[in-house]
């Protein structure tokens, strides 16, 4: 495993409890997302050690009802009841027995048989890359020793959020924010504005041209641009990217310029660098989070680091 890392959420009386987790009312008591009686996706994944993507799985298959769910920013969490879950602790070895069989036929027994012994191979050299790296920030001063820290478990949470559990979205721009409160480049955190092109939406005369052309809308766009009675937003594919770089280790990332305009000092002084895409598109960066990251860093152990580090004074 490399040594550099890069990276391109009773009875009762009629009564609400506002500060509590319980609400009493019409007779029953019912258990608010928050209290000990329901886990979040992290929390179930954890205590059933399996990855989030399992988690979703028993949850298609209908074997895990969702109680709850609580919208962020960017995407939507969801909360079981933990007595639910650890019942299905004890059926487990069944389920994985299921979905093996099924990846079997999909794949092949010989095939398949293969790709889990290699997963459980990776798992293992991840979890001993994972401490190794965790270890080896003792040799670090204690504020670059955090911010690298704090990196690693970004970089995850990332992948996490690309894997499918998108509201993780709003911690990641949480932890962006602290870090540029937080670092400079004496810790070796550099922040830069990399400026993208403006976002056309075409008005109906130019939709029509584009169709008498036999092009499709973003190609017209990249070719022709729009006309003045087109919607232009400008910025629209403009970022910043964070990079941090200390002694053998390195990690980006991106967050679009909407989004971190408001909460960086100063945004439009920082160094740039212009981004020429070949059409109009939205880049996507980073990759979905694989089961052997998943298994050696889970995504509880990614929330509980990063909500630690963004309740931190500055």
């Amino acid at each position: 495993m490399p040594g550099i890392i890069t990276y391109n959420y009773a009875l009762a009386s009629d009564k609400i409890n506002v500060a509590g987790v319980v609400k009493e009312k019409r007779g029953m008591t019912i258990m608010e997302p928050g209290s000990e009686n329901y886990l979040t996706t992290a929390q179930a994944a954890d205590l059933l050690n399996i990855t989030p993507a399992a988690v979703r799985r028993l949850v298609r298959e209908g074997l895990l009802e969702v109680k709850h769910t609580k919208r962020y920013k960017f995407g939507v969490d969801q909360s079981f009841d933990r007595a639910a879950v650890e019942k299905l602790l004890p059926r487990l070895p069944e389920f994985k027995r299921k979905w093996h069989a099924e990846e079997d036929f999909r794949l092949g027994a010989k095939k398949a048989a293969f790709k889990r012994l290699e997963d459980q191979k990776k798992t293992r050299a991840y979890q001993g890359f994972k401490e190794r790296f965790l270890l080896s920030l003792e040799d670090y001063p204690e504020r670059v020793a955090l911010l690298l820290r704090t990196s690693f478990f970004l970089y995850h949470l990332n992948h996490y959020a690309k894997g499918g559990e998108e509201y993780l979205y709003d911690l990641k721009e949480e932890t962006l924010k602290k870090m540029s409160e937080k670092f400079t480049s004496l810790e070796g955190l550099e922040v830069i504005l990399v400026e993208g092109g403006e976002k056309i939406y075409l008005c109906e005369t130019c939709r029509l041209k584009a169709r008498s052309m036999g092009l499709d809308y973003v190609k017209y766009k990249s070719v022709q641009g729009g006309c003045p009675r087109c919607r232009k937003e400008s910025d629209y594919y403009s970022l910043f990217e964070f990079r941090v770089k200390y002694g053998d280790h390195f990690f980006c990332f991106h967050t679009p310029y909407q989004v971190a305009k408001s909460w960086l000092k100063n945004p439009l002084e920082l160094p740039c660098k212009t981004h020429v895409p070949g059409r109009e598109e939205a880049r996507a960066f980073g990759r979905p989070i694989t089961e052997a990251e998943a298994l050696a860093v889970s995504l509880e152990e990614v929330i509980r680091e990063l909500e630690v580090f963004t309740g931190e004074p500055v």
